[in-house]
């Protein structure tokens, strides 16, 4: 009997291990389980571990999750189990291990937390291979999931760290509980002596806190290396398990140790305290989403607990802690982030008392502004004192003169006599000036003069690109590398020797890259507040004379004496324009594509603006340099953008569309939800979501290291990935613009050919969210409405001229599939006129045009085009063809148009005989009676300025005129016949039987 139960087994078992049904082999895989639980003596039997270990490898998820459970009770510790079983258990490991290896990157993230809860424990821990082990360890950090980082921490408590690690046991499990396991449980009643528990006296736990957190430093120090900025992923990872990490008077202690700690303390190392920082600044960062995110009030209560007591800890040490990290830039930046975080929660909820020496920690806050540090630092740092200025006057003294102390700096700068020698020193104050700018106070104080300046230095870098192109164009005609001639030494006019320099580097006084990006954003900043000052003074001029008094001297009080509000509301509209321009030579000229694209967007943005106060006052200039008058409706002021400039616009957009045309080839990938890059030494910045992808590209730009990155070759070009990106968003400006000239003119007809199934789908989505905003404005007119086809039309156009008649094609059935299947009553004349000048152009006296009317074929659907105005197209060119002689013979293009357009006609023919078996005269049709008006409808033309009107109007929306009553027709057409099928015909005279049956039934 056990010798055939044996051999069904061996029959049955590995066929329905390999069923197609996945619950099949998982009920399979779970009887072998249970019968090698009843007979040990399987386990000796190779084959029978071996089919449930092969398992792993099933296409079904939840079938390797049983295979690695069971495999897991296999190597649990059970003194039951035989020495002949351990044995065979201990040789199969040594065999099989890589393969459980495998799945700890399994495409599913409960497999891959289960292989490594497996591989955790100690006869298989202790067999792993040194490469398998550091896997295992940085899947802390590598693994996206965070269930699979949480469980890579556990493995790391209990193989890297100390006995007895940094994590605290788990619940005992309770009779009859689910035996599922409490991630979040703390120690219960038989931990007592657990070291990391509350209980117990204080010193023994400082100690081991303290012991914890040097163990945490310590692996970051051997594991993580050079990426200590992804120490997120292993704080997230410990988080839930390692109440250490919330020991802030812990951290901070050993931040300071060294310092004035007295004998016997040895110091961290400046390579340990920036780990020390990293955990500190992702702990409290963490604690702060937690109270964020907190979907109870127990966990909210928790977690504002944790950054209450971070705040009681931490915030009074700060002074010290930033003079102690201002020699270190990294150590600086963390700290400096993590006094952010706290100062404004502490604001943010008075209701926990912080004790705060606000002079101290604004004396040092505002030295790590004024250090050369990095520009997140002094980001952060300047957040924090705004904060602190909420409750504190210190802070907004602090605050204020630290603003006038910037301008003054910059105003001596830019107006001393050696100025061109000492431009370098002009960044890191202008990157203090851009900073505070941004954060909530105008830096120029109203100062025209100073805003000049920045323009006039972004306009001295245009002769030198004009140069440097010059001297390319003329080294690829002569097909001569460019030589680096140092030119003669020339004699000033005062006779002092020139400096010499090589012929196509930078000139002394000019601004290179990151001193230009700089400008331009300082000089916009600058613009918006004098704007935002002289809008407020505008708006509140309309009311009483209190409220314009009142506005007037908050200005004042906002200029603090340095400026002139009539003064800088006379000067605004010139320098604007003058920013305007130099924005528009720097797009034609720069050989920096950050530039570009900076100066880009600051010249879309002060369009922007221009609109945006376009009814108070104007920002445009007239040829005489006087501020432009009222213009436009109800006596506001236009906006307007020059052919020029919308030439150079339309040649910069287009560059960016030839460069991206084969991404979607080469696989790049492209999320609009978020921007992955390299982490690179401190770079990106930790942030609480605040940062960019195109602020870091910029930031990036603007930090390079080295003395003149530019002229070294030091700025790399942009990947691909990076390319596509920015190109997304110069067409997103184009899109949201709220100029007419932008989205309706030429930029939006570029962006319209964008729509074709051939480009970037990030692109093509870009171009159709236009094409909707273009269809959803026809609704509110008629010419909206001929608009919104006109540039369909125009983009046909423009493709077929550009690529041919192919691409013109795919252009035009793309605009017609994003119709829709059906059209509306106000779109159906416009439809018709811009297809019927469309059809009509293409037929010229040399026939070039000839081609593109195949473009227009898909245009011509059911219920978008009546039939009579298909009729009408036709005779239109049938008459276009007579007048260029082209009736003799038809072109094949215009017979296809014909034929296209008379398939939507009744076929009129005249003279049919008894002959024609085929063809069916209607005699007559009986229709339900219509209601008639007592008078006919008027027309639609306007007989005075011709304009077109809506059918019901009865006053023209031209000159305003009542239009004239429409006589009413008298139709003299002849009978129509209609071609009749069999088919049809059998059909329609069985229904009339059908009927004429009911009717004598009934």
């Amino acid at each position: 009997m056990g010798m055939a139960c044996t051999q069904l087994l061996e029959i049955v078992v590995p066929r329905r291990g390999r069923d197609v049904s996945e619950n099949i082999r998982l009920y399979t895989l779970d009887k072998v389980d249970r019968l090698m639980m009843e007979q040990p003596d399987l386990y000796v039997r190779g084959v029978w571990t071996a089919r449930v270990f092969l398992m792993v490898h099933d296409p079904s998820a939840e079938v390797r999750l049983k295979a690695i459970s069971v495999i897991q009770h296999w190597y649990a510790p059970n003194k039951k189990r035989s020495d002949a079983v351990q044995e065979h258990l201990e040789t199969f490991a040594q065999k099989s291990l890589s393969h459980l290896v495998e799945r700890v990157a399994d495409v599913d993230a409960r497999v891959a937390a289960a292989a490594l809860r497996c591989l955790a424990l100690p006869s298989l821990a202790e067999r792993l291979k040194d490469d398998e082990f550091d896997t295992l360890v940085n899947l802390v950090i590598g693994s996206r999931d965070t269930l699979v980082r949480e469980e890579a921490a556990l493995f790391i408590n209990a193989h890297v760290f100390q006995e007895p690690g940094i994590c605290t046991k788990e619940k005992p499990k309770k009779r009859g509980g689910d035996g599922s396991r409490d991630d979040g449980g703390l120690v219960g009643e038989d931990d007592r002596d657990d070291p990391l528990g509350n209980s117990g006296d204080t010193l023994r736990d400082l100690y081991n806190s303290e012991t914890s957190l040097s163990m945490l430093v310590e692996y970051l120090e051997n594991y993580m290396g050079d990426k200590l900025r992804i120490t997120e992923r292993v704080v997230g990872a410990f988080w839930p398990r390692a109440p250490s990490l919330a020991h802030w008077s812990t951290m901070v202690n050993l931040c300071l140790v060294g310092e004035s700690q007295g004998p016997g303390r040895d110091p961290v190392t400046p390579k340990q305290r920036l780990a020390l920082l990293y955990i500190m600044e992702a702990a409290v960062r963490r604690a702060d989403a937690d109270v964020k995110n907190a979907r109870t009030s127990n966990e909210k209560d928790a977690a504002a607990l944790k950054m209450n007591e971070a705040c009681v800890y931490i915030i009074p040490e700060l002074p010290r802690l930033l003079d102690m990290c201002r020699p270190e830039e990294q150590h600086t930046l963390l700290l400096s982030h993590t006094c952010k975080m706290l100062i404004d929660y502490a604001v943010d909820n008075a209701q926990s008392q912080v004790l705060v020496n606000a002079k101290a920690l604004c004396i040092a806050l505002r030295k790590a502004i004024e250090a050369s540090s990095p520009m997140d630092t002094s980001k952060y740092c300047a957040d924090s004192l705004l904060s602190l200025a909420r409750n504190f006057d210190e802070a907004k003294q602090t605050f204020l003169d630290l603003s006038k102390s910037v301008h003054h700096q910059c105003v001596e700068l830019l107006q001393s006599e050696g100025f061109a020698e000492r431009i370098e020193e002009l960044r890191p104050v202008i990157s203090c000036f851009m900073i505070l700018a941004n954060r909530g106070i105008d830096m120029s104080f109203g100062s025209m003069t100073l805003l000049n300046k920045f323009v006039e230095l972004l306009e001295s870098r245009v002769p030198w690109m004009k140069e440097k192109a010059a001297a390319v164009a003329a080294a690829a005609e002569s097909g001569e590398a460019i030589k680096e001639e140092i030119e003669p030494e020339m004699t000033t006019e005062d006779g002092s020797r020139a400096k010499r320099r090589r012929k196509g580097a930078r000139p002394e006084g000019v601004p290179d890259v990151r001193l230009s990006l700089q400008l331009l954003e300082s000089a916009c900043i600058s613009v918006m507040w004098h704007v935002r000052m002289a809008f407020w003074v505008e708006s509140q001029s309309s009311g009483s004379a209190e409220d314009k008094t009142a506005a007037e001297s908050q200005v004042a009080e906002m200029l603090q004496g340095f400026g002139n509000l009539e003064n800088m509301r006379a000067k605004l509209p010139e320098v604007v324009s003058r920013l305007r321009a130099v924005c528009i030579e720097l797009i034609q000229t720069d050989q920096s594509i950050y530039i570009k694209f900076h100066a880009y967007f600051a010249y879309m943005c002060l369009l922007q603006i221009a609109i945006g106060v376009s009814d108070k006052f104007s920002l445009e200039v007239e040829p005489g340099g006087l501020p432009a008058g009222p213009t436009g409706w109800g006596a506001t002021f236009e906006v307007r953008l020059p052919k020029e400039h919308q030439e150079v616009l339309w040649s910069y957009l287009n560059s960016f569309y030839q460069s991206v045309s084969d991404v979607d080839s080469e696989g790049v990938a492209f999320n609009s939800d978020g921007h992955r890059i390299d982490a690179q030494g401190r770079l990106p910045s930790p942030s609480q979501g605040t940062m960019t992808s195109v602020r870091f590209l910029a930031q990036q730009c603007m930090e390079a290291p080295g003395e003149d990155p530019e002229a070294f070759g030091t700025l790399d070009g942009l990947p691909r990935v990076d390319e596509l990106m920015l190109t997304v968003l110069v067409s997103r400006a184009i899109l949201e613009s709220e100029l007419d000239d932008v989205y309706e003119g030429p930029l939006g007809l570029l962006l319209l050919t964008q729509c074709d199934r051939s480009r970037p789908k990030p692109l093509r989505d870009i171009a159709v969210n236009l094409m909707r905003r273009l269809r959803d404005q026809s609704k509110f007119s008629e010419d909206l409405a001929v608009q919104y086809y006109a540039m369909q039309h125009e983009a046909i156009e423009g493709v077929f001229r550009c690529s041919g008649v192919k691409a013109a094609i795919s252009l035009s059935m793309t605009f017609t599939r994003l119709w829709g299947f059906q059209t509306v009553d106000y779109l159906e004349r416009p439809l018709y006129v811009v297809l019927k000048e469309a059809v009509v152009s293409c037929v010229t006296a040399d026939k070039l045009r000839l081609p593109l009317l195949d473009a227009y074929l898909a245009w011509i659907k059911t219920d978008f085009v009546q039939d009579s105005r298909c009729k009408e197209i036709a005779d239109e060119l049938l008459r276009r063809c007579a007048f260029l002689g082209l009736d003799a013979e038809y072109p094949v293009q215009v017979s296809r148009m014909l034929k296209k357009l008379r398939q939507l006609v009744p076929i009129e023919e005249e003279g049919f005989g008894a002959a024609d078996a085929d063809e069916v005269e209607i005699t007559s049709v009986t229709r339900q009676p219509q209601p008639q008006s007592a008078e006919p409808p008027p027309e639609t033309s306007c007989r005075n300025c011709g304009s077109f009107n809506l059918p019901e109007s009865n006053f023209c929306r031209g000159c305003g005129q009542k239009l004239e009553v429409q006589p009413m027709a008298v139709s003299a057409t002849p009978g129509r016949y209609w071609r009749v099928s069999e088919e049809a015909k059998a059909r329609a005279m069985h229904f009339v039987e059908r009927l004429k049956t009911d009717a004598d039934e009934s």
